[in-house]
């Protein structure tokens, strides 16, 4: 391969030098693989290079985005002002002082609703993070895009085999794709080859996905199976004469990046269950959240909800409550089961992940968002001293790079619940009947 001849800021890993050699041949950009390849690193300095000589409109955007923060806004500003960039940094734009480029951030969905306005008469867009776009926003937002030169760039670590967008671009004449890996990226810091190293002694199966780009499966430690789950999505049901029963299972955000998060699931018939609402929200305010989960619920007729008060999330539980008298809140916790009590799941979270995966193997939980079934593939456990299964926690999840699962532990909440209403719908028209009476005998089979 060629050695590129240029200026500094296009110094980049020799194995993405063709996106810039080979940009006029191709429409859609696909770099995946694991972390510290460069792929972000390396769009973000071309997009630049191309900003500074172009009068052209760039958007970075990702599926979702609550804050500037949560995009690569900080990144292009490092870069900005590492080369001394003619630009102006805005708190929710960049524009260049002589080309007249403008570089806009956004989120593709937001509160269930597409973002796409005014995407027409872009010439560049970059998603990064893109193993979290969905399928359905792929479908709205790149027929979208019209202009016949315009570029669209993907930079992604792939969760799953059926990838939205490696499904995508898989096969197309039309988009160039690379695969790259951190020992490919002569610019990755020592600091990042340790994390990997220390990642490899820990566990090879997050090491080859998380440091390697390789697609998750069913791994021997992950709960859910990928088969499990896209069978899944296409497990409907159609709601039964007498059923409709929801329950909303509310996740509390309690650090930086985490989103609070909402999922409700809706009885279809005595066994079977599915999703109809799936949220999230980075606003962690705790007023703000409760409000929001007093809407959620309200709005969708939520007739339990339960909130996960281990954390923060015991005061919207509180204030729902106690504060307003509302006894459809209940709370969920997560305490350490004893031996004794159960000799196969270590806490109340692994408990529910299990009855979640059973549901679904059996056909009786129907999964309709894309987003709720990465996060669920995310899904790993391990073993306690007494040989129990318990969930792999957050916080272990956060320091391996993996998005934490609110969406995912809302749906174990909801699903925690769904034995009781069962248990009280089988009950409910029960009355003990005195057998000592012929005369009973014929009235209960309807004869007299």
């Amino acid at each position: 391969m060629t050695k590129l001849q240029g200026p500094e800021l296009l110094d980049i890993p020799q194995k993405l030098i063709p996106i810039i050699t080979e940009l006029n041949s191709y429409r859609y950009f696909l770099l995946e693989g694991g972390r510290g390849g460069g792929k972000s690193q390396s769009v973000g300095r071309f997009i630049l290079y191309l900003a500074e000589h172009y009068n052209i409109r760039i958007v970075c955007g990702r599926e979702t985005q609550n804050s500037i923060n949560e995009s690569v806004y900080s990144l292009l500003v490092d870069l900005i002002r590492k080369y001394n960039l003619a630009f102006e940094v805005f708190s929710t734009k960049i524009t260049h002082k002589v080309s007249g480029t403008t570089v806009a951030f956004r989120g593709f969905r937001e509160q269930g609703a597409f973002n796409i306005q005014g995407m027409e008469g872009i010439d560049i867009v970059w998603i990064d993070e893109a193993q979290a776009i969905t399928k359905q926003t792929l479908d709205v937002l790149i027929p979208t895009i019209r202009k016949d030169k315009a570029k669209i760039f993907f930079t992604m670590n792939p969760h799953v085999i059926d990838d939205p967008v490696v499904s995508f671009c898989m096969g197309r004449k039309d988009c160039l794709h690379i695969k790259i890996n951190y020992d490919e990226n002569k610019y990755c810091t020592q600091a990042l080859i340790n994390e990997a190293e220390e990642c490899k002694k820990k566990s090879i199966e997050d090491y080859n996905h998380i440091w390697l780009g390789q697609p998750l499966d069913k791994s021997e430690d992950a709960v859910f199976s990928y088969e499990s789950l896209m069978a899944s999505m296409k497990a409907h049901y159609p709601l039964r004469q007498g059923y409709g029963y929801r329950i909303a299972g509310f996740d509390v955000a309690r650090y930086g990046d985490d989103k609070c998060a909402a999922v409700i699931i809706q009885q279809m018939g005595a066994l079977h269950w599915e999703t109809i609402f799936v949220d999230e929200w980075g606003q962690r305010d705790l007023s703000h959240t409760t409000g929001k989960i007093l809407e959620i619920a309200n709005e969708y007729n939520a007739d339990k909800c339960i909130i996960d008060e281990d954390g923060i999330g015991a005061g919207p539980l509180d204030m729902l409550q106690k504060g307003r008298g509302l006894d459809y809140f209940i709370g969920f916790k997560n305490p350490t089961i004893s031996y004794a009590d159960n000799k196969e799941y270590a806490n109340n979270r692994t408990v529910n992940a299990y009855k979640c995966r059973d549901m679904i193997v059996k056909g009786y939980l129907c999964i309709t968002d894309e987003s709720l079934v990465k996060e669920l593939m995310s899904f790993k456990y391990t073993f306690d001293h007494n040989q129990r299964r318990i969930l792999v926690s957050k916080d272990k999840m956060r320091k391996l790079g993996v998005k934490s699962p609110n969406l995912a532990d809302g749906l174990i909440m909801a699903v925690s619940l769904v034995g009781e209403i069962k248990q009280a719908q089988d009950t409910q028209y029960w009355k003990p009947v005195n057998q000592s009476s012929d005369d009973n005998l014929f009235k209960l089979a309807g004869v007299m």
